[in-house]
């Protein structure tokens, strides 16, 4: 079903489905009138509503103060809200039945998806192409994308899109992951307001608006606004990150468990590649006779020559002319090596950082491994898994020579370099107890377009069929699934079950402001002080008012019980109906403060984030937003 969009008529449909009291609200269609200060309303404190206010501040706290874990606060609200009997059993489960609640689950296994067809790596390849290895320009490059994506899609989608390609940048560049993962997640919140259909508050209030008779906004109505919030927030992050960000706490967790047993050890995760010219010295020389080992601290790891035959390096081979070999070690080492034997770097592989084919994993021998007694050369190391020995420690000490005849014995240590593949096997072998954390994840390229097909059709539902965002992912999921993309084991690890029970947790609060009427209580007490104030302040603590519910209540439910209020507000003040609501909409979306907004819970974990930290980096952020909607409300709007 196509939509069409213009300025007198619009047809969004209500997708986002946040809770069932939403459209309870929506179904009454509830006209609420201003209400004097001294309205028996405002004066009769109702037991409930304190009890709810009670809740909701000690929450609040709660989450600040981090006493506890940040879903651990959620459940507890839940119930407690129950227990009081501010919300009913039914409403308090509803939350783990939420859109919300499934849309999430359904972004984390299609990004899983997209990860393991490497479809991120492309994307990361192609944005390190483009801005270069700053992280300033990573930064940049990336909310811009994201943020023009989230303008035509959901941003929980785009940020879920983008996750996986973050987490590889940072591995790559060794650039905090905490430093990369909030902007992003940021810019695409903000992207959400370049259009009337990036956020659900602006795509309700339209909704809200035809449902009542009146004229609704055009698709691009709101694009100044989100171009320049778009623009203010890239250039927040690019000036103020290094002080808002919590990069320094989280550098040293970019080293990957491979690098960090390289740095251990004192070995170097360079390769290089020689080819042994005719005069070399080395020709006729075995490789204990080189003393590559024992005076330059080098690894022999492969010998072949053009033919592509490979020697058995285990065996007292000699060195020939034209053959090729493989070292590993660090620069001045083998440098020193190279000018000593006149060797030439080959064309085809100067240095090969093997981070993405192959890496390092630490091994000990057990004792009832079949390895013990026998000598590596016995071991068929190479021939059978292409595994190369680069250290091997036994007896509390290292052993620089004659590796190949040690007799192997129960408790000794290798460090092995091999492709992912083989080293899979050792994770798996009775015969080696691994050490080091195994990275590797196999991955499925000829799944690409599988992956961006299900992905992609995922937001093509949504957009194009009055569907839920959870149907449309999960539709996506399963498709990805099925077509062998990743396994359902595979999909159930994906899920991160701290979001999961956060976000379930947290929308039965919004459900009890609403049928307590704590929300109405806080709108209409606003509405009643701001009588009589200058119009630009009206507008900025309507913003301010609309940022405090977006952070306890959901920016559907916010948008539904504000509109009816700013549009009797409309008639005694100096503003006109469309600015009022449109800041109403919009200051739904600033969602940047807590980790309560499904975008900003889907990188928490990720991002290695505190409660703290968005804190520090949103407060900021938040103000600058509602001082933008309101400047350009107020000047060029009205």
């Amino acid at each position: 079903m196509s939509h069409q969009y213009s300025h007198t008529s619009s047809r969004f449909p209500a997708r986002i489905q946040t809770n069932a009291a939403v459209y309870r609200l929506q179904r009454r269609q509830i006209h609420v009138h201003l209400l004097p200060s001294g309205s028996p309303l405002l004066r009769r404190m109702d037991p409930q509503l304190l009890i709810v206010f009670a809740i909701l501040g000690l929450t609040v706290t709660l989450i600040v103060t981090e006493a506890f874990r940040i879903d651990v606060v959620a459940i507890l609200a839940m119930l407690s809200l129950v227990w009081a009997g501010s919300i009913t059993p039914e409403q308090a489960r509803s939350g783990f039945s939420s859109n919300a609640v499934f849309a999430i689950i359904a972004v984390m296994i299609m990004g899983r998806g997209l990860y393991k067809s490497g479809i991120t790596e492309r994307i990361a390849n192609f944005i390190l192409q483009i801005a270069g290895a700053g992280r300033r320009q990573i930064i940049s490059t990336v909310s811009v994308t994201v943020g023009l994506m989230s303008g035509l899609m959901q941003n929980l989608g785009a940020a879920a899109l983008f996750l996986p390609v973050m987490t590889g940048i940072s591995k790559r560049e060794q650039i905090s992951i905490s430093s990369l993962l909030m902007p992003m997640g940021f810019a695409a919140l903000l992207g959400g307001t370049l259009t009337m259909v990036g956020t659900s508050s602006l795509i309700v209030l339209n909704d809200l608006l035809t449902a009542r008779g009146l004229s609704t906004f055009g698709l691009f109505s709101v694009f100044p606004i989100g171009l320049v919030l778009l623009i203010v927030g890239v250039g927040y992050f690019s000036l103020l990150g290094p002080y808002v960000l919590p990069s320094k706490r989280e550098e040293s967790d970019t080293t990957s468990p491979g690098q960090k047993l390289l740095n251990v050890w004192g070995l170097s995760d360079t390769i290089y590649i020689f080819r042994i010219p005719s005069g070399s010295a080395l020709i006729g020389k075995s490789a204990e006779e080189s003393r590559m080992g024992a005076n330059y601290n080098i690894n022999l790891l492969e010998v072949y020559d053009d033919e592509q035959s490979d020697y058995d390096i285990w065996r007292e081979i000699r060195f020939q002319k034209q053959q090729k070999i493989v070292v590993q070690g660090q620069e001045g080492d083998v440098e020193a090596f190279k000018s000593t034997y006149g060797l030439e770097l080959t064309e085809e592989e100067d240095k090969s950082d093997l981070g993405s084919s192959g890496g390092y994993i630490e091994v000990v021998i057990p004792a009832r491994s079949s390895l013990v007694g026998k000598t590596l050369r016995d071991v068929p190391l190479r021939d059978t898994y292409n595994a190369q020995v680069v250290l091997f420690f036994s007896e509390s000490e290292v052993v620089e020579k004659g590796w190949a005849d040690r007799v192997i014995q129960a408790g000794d240590t290798m460090v092995l370099h091999a492709k992912w593949e083989s080293l899979e096997f050792f994770r798996q072998s009775e015969n080696f107890i691994t050490v080091t954390p195994l990275e590797y994840e196999p991955k499925h390229p000829e799944k690409a377009w599988l992956s961006v097909g299900s992905f992609a059709g995922a937001i093509g539902l949504v957009l194009a069929l009055d569907l839920s965002i959870s149907i449309g992912f999960l539709t996506g999921a399963i498709a990805m699934i099925l077509g062998g993309v990743l396994t359902i084991e595979e999909a159930y690890r994906s899920v991160e079950w701290k979001v999961v029970f956060l976000i379930a947790g947290l929308i039965p609060i919004g459900i009890a402001m609403e049928e307590s009427g704590a929300a109405s209580v806080i709108a209409q007490t606003l509405v009643a002080l701001v009588q009589g104030v200058h119009p630009f302040l009206i507008l900025f603590s309507l913003g301010l008012l609309m940022t405090f519910f977006s952070l306890v209540m959901s920016n559907v439910a916010a948008t539904v019980l504000m509109v009816p209020l700013v549009l009797e507000m409309a008639g005694t003040i100096d503003l006109t109906a469309q600015v009022l609501v449109l800041q109403v909409g919009l200051c739904a979306a600033n969602s940047f403060i807590l980790p309560t907004h499904h975008v900003n819970a889907l990188l928490m974990t990720p991002g290695g984030y505190r409660v703290p930290d968005y804190l520090r980096a949103g407060s900021a952020l938040s103000l600058i937003f509602v001082l933008v909607t309101t400047t350009m409300l107020y000047l060029f709007y009205l």
